[in-house]
C-alpha cells in the first residue's frame, strides 16, 4: 500500500522565505505499514549453523598463522645454533671400561680346541714320517701285507692257475734293488715299498700290479703326486712290452697320461695291456690304466716301447 503524502503550504514570515514542503503520513498508511511488519515477523525462517570458532593453533610455516613474535624467533635460533664448547671448562671424565671374565674364559678354551683340533687333523692327513728299514717300518710293512692278502682281487688272481705272480723286484739284487729309483728313494712303507704284487696272464700278455701309496707320496696331502704314478705307469706297461720282446729289454720311447681324477693314498689296480696292431719284436705300444678298489678309472696312459738298434741293453731280470 503506497503512502499518501500531503503537501501544507505555510507562509514564511517573510517574503523572501522559500515555502517548505512537510512531508506528512497518513494514519491509513501507518496502520498498513504495522500490518504488515507484523504479518512479516510472524513468519519463521531456518536459520544457518553458526560460524566456526577462530583458528587459534597453526603450524610452523603456515601462511595463515599469525607472525611471528621476535622473542620466539631468538629462543628458537638459539636452540637450533650448535653450542660451541668453552675452552676453560674441563672435559667430561673418560667412562671406566669393565673387564669381562667370561671372554678371558672363551679365548682359552677355544684356543685349547683349536690346538688339540689341529694337531689331531695333521697327524691324519700328514702323518709323520717313517725311516725305511727301522723297526716301526717293518711293523708297517707287515700290516700293509696282512691288508693286502685280504683284498679279493690278490686272492682271486693268486688262485688263478691262468695268472702267475711275484713281488715287485723280487728278482733284483738287494744291493742293486736300493740303488733304484722306486726301490731306494721310494721304498718303505712311507713310499712303494708297502705291497707291490704283480700278476701276468701267460695266454693274452695282460699284467695286473696291485699297489700300495704310501702317505709320504702326497703332493697335496692324502693325495699321490702325479709324478710317482707316472713312475708306476711307467714300470708296469714297460714291464708288460719287455715280456713280449724277445731280447727281454727295451726303453721308453712316448707316455701319455691322462689323469682323471685324483689318486688318494692307500691299495690301488694298475692294468697294462699291450695293442696286439702294430707291435713287433723291437716295438710296441701299451695302454694302461689306474684303478681304485671299486673299480672307478683314476688315470689312464699308453706308451710305446721299443729296443735300441744302435746300443745294447741288458736283460731285465725275470721277476722284476
Amino acid at each position: 500500500m503506497a503512502t499518501r503524502t500531503i503537501s501544507r503550504m505555510v507562509r514564511p514570515a517573510s517574503a523572501s522565505t522559500a515555502l517548505a514542503v512537510i512531508p506528512c503520513q497518513c494514519p491509513k498508511a501507518l496502520t498498513a505499514r504495522g500490518a504488515f511488519q507484523t504479518q512479516s515477523q510472524s513468519r519463521q525462517y531456518s536459520t544457518p549453523p553458526p560460524p566456526p570458532p577462530p583458528k587459534t593453533y597453526f603450524q610452523p610455516g603456515d601462511p595463515h598463522g599469525p607472525s611471528p613474535n621476535p622473542s620466539d624467533l631468538r629462543s628458537q635460533l638459539a636452540s637450533q645454533s650448535p653450542q660451541i664448547p668453552n675452552p676453560y671448562e674441563e672435559p667430561p671424565p673418560p667412562p671406566k671400561r669393565t673387564i669381562s671374565i667370561r671372554g678371558y674364559i672363551y679365548a682359552v678354551i677355544f684356543f685349547t680346541l683349536g690346538s688339540v683340533v689341529g694337531k689331531s687333523l695333521t697327524v691324519i692327513i700328514s702323518p709323520p714320517m717313517i725311516e725305511p728299514g727301522s723297526e716301526i717300518d717293518g711293523k708297517t710293512i707287515a700290516s700293509i701285507k696282512k691288508e693286502a692278502e685280504e683284498l679279493p682281487i690278490v686272492q682271486s688272481l693268486s688262485n688263478d692257475p691262468n695268472w702267475t705272480y711275484h713281488e715287485a723286484y723280487d728278482g733284483v739284487a738287494a744291493e742293486d734293488k736300493t740303488r733304484r729309483f722306486t726301490g731306494g728313494p721310494l721304498g718303505g712303507a712311507r713310499g712303494l715299498g708297502g705291497f707291490q704284487r704283480v700278476f701276468c696272464n701267460k695266454e693274452t700278455g695282460e699284467l695286473v700290479a696291485v699297489v700300495h701309496f704310501g702317505r709320504g707320496l702326497g703332493g697335496i696331502p692324502g693325495m699321490t703326486h702325479g709324478g710317482v704314478l707316472a713312475t708306476v705307469l711307467d714300470e708296469v706297461l714297460g714291464r708288460c712290452a719287455l715280456r713280449r720282446f724277445p731280447q727281454k729289454t727295451g726303453v721308453t720311447a712316448n707316455l701319455d697320461i691322462n689323469y682323471l681324477k685324483p689318486t688318494l693314498g692307500g691299495f690301488h689296480v694298475i692294468r697294462a695291456v699291450p695293442v696286439a696292431e702294430g707291435f713287433t719284436d723291437r716295438k710296441g705300444w701299451v695302454s694302461g690304466r689306474i684303478e681304485r678298489m671299486n673299480g672307478q678309472v683314476t688315470v689312464e696312459a699308453k706308451g710305446l716301447f721299443v729296443v735300441p738298434k744302435q746300443f745294447s741293453l741288458k736283460a731285465i731280470q725275470e721277476n722284476f
